[in-house]
Formats: structure tokens, C-alpha cells, sequence
């Protein structure tokens, strides 16, 4: 089925050159275009589209104020800023809008790739409610006390990247959010960064401020409350604990970080459920309780589509670097990986059930319920590694988790 691609610039030669330059995707796109917000509105309001590529300095609504409309109104549609305006700050204003944000002059093979990529994201979640639930997504929430200490990390002049990255790392929401700017298109990378301290120092600890600040994406959803059946507290120190776990599988520092960034964000899905779909959340939690099944396979019987997969779909959106994306979306199911690939993968299964262990454990109980996958075993070094990384485990948690990479 073809998607249906809306977009918007006020000058009709910019329009006409998208035209013809994309003239060849007319088999599997349907293009629309239009020169105003307004139009783009009544286009929406007629027909379902898919992905909308706007302007953003456009008389009358500019892009801005149009894509928080879409927002709001079309929450499915994946919003994308193709600009002019090289401007940083507008580019972290519009962070809250915005899926992705481009500038003008883009290669029409990274407008075309960005496109055709979240096209694909699409067709692997099918529910609508869910892609409207996470298209109104501005941002997660963040701990108050750790982004109040970002916040004063910020405003203090003898902060570095070091400390500032430190604070970052304690939170999955905020490091999504700094991977999301950082690998915008907008930068236009040579390779996607994953390390959290290399995000700061490229961003520069004014930008951090100013997207801490500016944009508000760190704190709007503090506001929202949790629901008792699954506190937020309990689900963000089980991502750090995994975190820990997952990184301390490596030796290289590379290694050690991607496996700390993937394992925090593993359940990233989790938080956007219950902050945005609670009731799901209790259906699912509720049938777990009287089936005996975990919360994926129960999701997937229920919905068709589980919180790993959500997450992934999000992080996609947010263009954060495939291999992240990949260990979220698979950290139940490596077996869809190809062993070449499996590493970080692997090592996210193995830290997540690790670190579910650890809380069974302080609950009282007195049998494992997880199992490894056991070509995730092999991929890191084989069962004889096992007791070892429990004992990682237990001395992290017992430790409050002070080692970060």
C-alpha cells in the first residue's frame, strides 16, 4: 500500500524542485504539496496522510505552529522539518514538534533516506492508537531529583562534560532525549554517536542548557502521574541496574558504553505506556497475574505488539543509531538477530534478565523464573561465564549501582 507523503513550503519553486526530484518514488509514495499551513491543514482534514515535511519560516502559521497542530490533532503522522533557518535554537524549539529536522540544501538521498526509513517504522506497528500515543510524545519523564541536578550542573560555570554526562547516564528519558538531538540529521554526522560524554561535548554544555531549558522536553511529563501496578521509580532503577550490568560484560570502552546506552534504554516502551496509555499497562498486567505469562508474550497475545517493539519505534522515530534500536526492539527475542549481530543485543537479554533476577531475589523469591537465551550465552563467552556475571549483578545492586561507564 502506498504512503501518502504531505509537503509544505511557502515557495512554490522549492515545491516544484521536490517534485521532480522525488518523481521516481511515485510507485510507493503519494505526494501532495501545498504552500501554506493552512492548506497543509485542510489536506490533512480530507485525506489520512502518513509523513508531513514542512518549512518552518512561512507567513501566516510557520512550522512550528503548524506541526504542533499535527501534533495534537494528527498524532500518527510522523512530522519532519525540512528548513532554511540554520539556526540551533530553532532547531531545539522545534525538538518538541518535530520528529526530525533537516536543512535546506538537503541531499535529496538523506531526504529520501529519512522518508523511506520512517515509512518502514511504520508498517512495523500496526496499531493505530499506539502510533498516536507515542506521535504525541514530546518527551519522557525524567527523576525530578536527577534532572534538578542536571539543572544545577548547568548553571554552574565549573561544570564539564564529565560531570554533566555522569548526572545524564542516570536517566533513561534524558539520555533518549540527548541521542535524539545529537543524531538529528540537522547535524549532519559522519557516524552516530552513542556515547553519552561525546553527545555533551559535540552539543556543548550551552546547547544542553538550552534544550534543558528551552525546549522543556525534560520536564513536561513529571506532571503525569504513574499508576501504582507499575511505579516509575522501580522501572527507572531497573533500567540503570541493567545498564550497569550490560556494560560491565565488556572490556573496551566502546563496547561499554553502547551496552550501558542499549540496556538503559531497554524498557523505554514501559515508560511510554505508562505514562501514556496506563490502561493498557493494568490489561495487560491483570491478564499476567491470572495467566502466569510474562509481560511480552501477554502484550503480544493481547495487542499484537509489545513494549520492546514501541520503544524501538519511538527511538527509530527519533533517529537514534540502529544498533540501539535493534537491542531494544529484540532484548526478549534475539532469536531474530543473526549471530554476527547478536553481541549487543546479547548482552541487553542477559543484563535485563539479570537484573530481573536481582529483584526477585530482594522480593523473597526463591526460584529464577528467566531464562537466558543460550546463543546469547555463547555470544558473550559461554555458561561458564554465568556465575560471574550474577555475581556482577548482586554487587551492583547491593552497591546502588556507583559504577557507571
Amino acid at each position: 500500500m502506498k504512503k501518502h507523503i504531505l509537503f509544505v513550503d511557502d515557495e512554490r519553486d522549492i515545491l516544484e524542485g521536490l517534485r521532480n526530484r522525488l518523481r521516481h518514488h511515485r510507485q510507493k509514495w503519494e505526494m501532495s504539496f501545498v504552500e501554506s499551513g493552512s492548506e497543509a491543514l485542510a489536506a490533512l482534514a480530507r485525506e489520512p496522510f502518513d509523513v508531513i515535511v514542512s518549512d518552518m519560516r512561512m507567513p501566516g502559521m510557520d512550522g512550528n505552529a503548524l506541526l504542533q497542530q499535527v501534533r495534537e490533532t494528527y498524532p500518527a503522522v510522523t512530522r519532519i522539518v525540512l528548513s532554511g533557518h540554520a539556526n540551533e535554537g530553532a532547531m531545539l524549539r522545534a525538538v518538541a514538534t518535530a520528529h526530525q529536522y533537516l536543512l535546506k540544501p538537503c541531499d535529496p538521498g538523506v531526504l529520501e533516506g529519512l522518508v523511506d526509513r520512517v515509512c518502514g517504522l511504520q508498517d512495523l506497528l500496526n496499531e493505530e492508537g499506539v502510533k498516536k500515543a507515542v506521535g504525541k510524545i514530546a518527551c519522557l519523564p525524567a527523576r525530578p531529583a536527577v534532572y534538578s541536578q542536571l539543572l544545577a550542573a548547568l548553571a554552574n560555570e565549573h561544570s564539564d562534560p564529565q560531570s554533566v554526562a555522569h548526572i545524564l547516564k542516570q536517566d533513561g528519558a534524558l539520555c533518549a532525549q540527548l541521542l535524539h538531538v545529537v543524531n538529528s540529521a540537522y547535524f549532519r554526522l559522519a557516524r552516530p554517536i552513542i556515547n553519552i560524554e561525546d553527545a555533551v561535548v559535540y552539543l556543548g554544555l550551552g546547547t544542553v542548557r538550552q534544550l534543558a531549558m528551552v525546549a522543556d522536553v525534560f520536564r513536561q511529563a513529571n506532571a503525569k502521574p504513574a499508576i501504582p501496578e507499575m511505579p516509575l521509580d522501580i522501572l527507572q532503577n531497573h533500567a540503570l541496574l541493567a545498564g550497569g550490568i550490560a556494560s560491565a560484560l565488556f572490556t573496551t570502552p566502546a563496547q561499554r558504553e553502547a551496552a550501558f546506552v542499549a540496556a538503559l534504554l531497554h524498557d523505554i516502551g514501559k515508560l511510554l505506556l505508562v505514562t501514556e496509555l496506563p490502561d493498557r499497562v493494568r490489561q495487560v498486567m491483570s491478564e499476567m497475574k491470572s495467566s502466569g505469562s510474562s509481560m511480552h508474550d501477554t502484550e503480544k497475545r493481547l495487542f499484537g505488539a509489545t513494549h520492546a517493539e514501541i520503544g524501538a519505534y519511538l527511538l527509530g522515530l527519533w533517529q537514534l543509531p540502529f544498533p540501539i534500536v535493534e537491542a531494544v526492539a529484540d532484548h526478549h527475542t534475539p532469536g531474530r538477530i543473526r549471530q554476527e549481530d547478536l553481541e549487543l543485543v546479547a548482552a541487553v537479554h542477559v543484563a535485563d534478565v539479570l537484573a530481573n533476577e536481582q529483584a526477585e531475589m530482594t522480593a523473597g523469591a526463591t526460584e529464577r523464573k528467566w531464562e537466558i537465551d543460550p546463543a546469547c550465552l555463547e555470544k558473550l563467552g559461554g555458561p561458564a561465564k554465568l556465575p560471574g556475571w550474577r555475581e556482577i549483578a548482586k554487587s551492583l545492586a547491593q552497591s546502588g549501582l556507583a559504577r557507571l561507564p
